[in-house]
């Protein structure tokens, strides 16, 4: 990524109506392009250990940057990010974990793995790996991945531990969850530097290892 398409999509954050984003579409293009090689790269790196992602397409992870505005309030009709989701099961997959990577200014670009939105006899197979304290719960609290990767999706989660899960369960925040997702936030100056897919690739092992765990949690399902 360049300068100029983190620059464009601040633009596009400050100026988003149809107009502008027309007589700026060639910026738009050439961003689109960037990220479109980026993610081919990440595929590429990513595949080293990640053999189902051998055949993937770049171009059918990424998301479009034209926003559903059908039944939103918020009628913005563009993203002003880039987003790819990463997975042999397509970019809607909620069956199998994925990679995400999010192109955003303001250092909220955000790189990361797992399910999101998970099928429901799934995220119940998570949750009884939370509650027994199996090897995804395990990983979730290793310090060293955590390190890579801090954060984890907490939206939609919601106010009280589903239904025949225990309430007072040390790890209720993880029952309270409706994915299973972790991440790590970018700033700008990691994005445009020569060596982002490098770093990427480095740290794609251990997401592969956290999603291949959650792989084997759906199975028990």
């Amino acid at each position: 990524m360049t300068p100029n398409d983190l620059k464009f999509l601040k633009s596009l954050a400050k100026n988003n109506n149809r107009e502008w984003f027309q007589k700026h579409k060639a910026d738009f293009e050439a961003a689109q392009s960037n990220f479109l090689d980026l993610v081919g790269g990440l595929i590429f790196a990513l595949s080293e250990y990640d053999e189902a992602l051998t055949t993937v397409d770049p171009k059918s992870c990424i998301f479009r940057i034209y926003r559903d505005v059908r039944f939103s309030k918020d009628k913005w009709p563009y993203k002003n990010h880039l987003g790819a989701f990463i997975c042999s099961g397509g970019r809607k997959s909620d069956t199998v974990p994925g990679y995400y990577i999010h192109i955003e200014p303001g250092g909220k670009s955000i790189y990361g793995a797992g399910l999101y939105m998970p099928h429901k006899d799934i995220l119940d197979a998570i949750r009884r790996d939370i509650v027994s304290g199996g090897p995804v719960t395990r990983m979730i609290d290793d310090k060293t991945f955590r390190k890579q990767f801090p954060e984890i999706v907490n939206e939609d989660a919601v106010k009280k531990v589903p239904r025949g899960y225990p309430a007072d369960h040390p790890r209720a925040d993880l029952l309270k969850q409706k994915h299973c997702f972790v991440y790590t936030y970018l700033s700008d100056a990691e994005v445009v530097q020569k060596k982002l897919l490098h770093g990427l690739a480095k740290t794609g092992k251990s997401l592969f290892t956290f999603n291949k765990l959650l792989q084997a949690a759906a199975r028990r399902r």
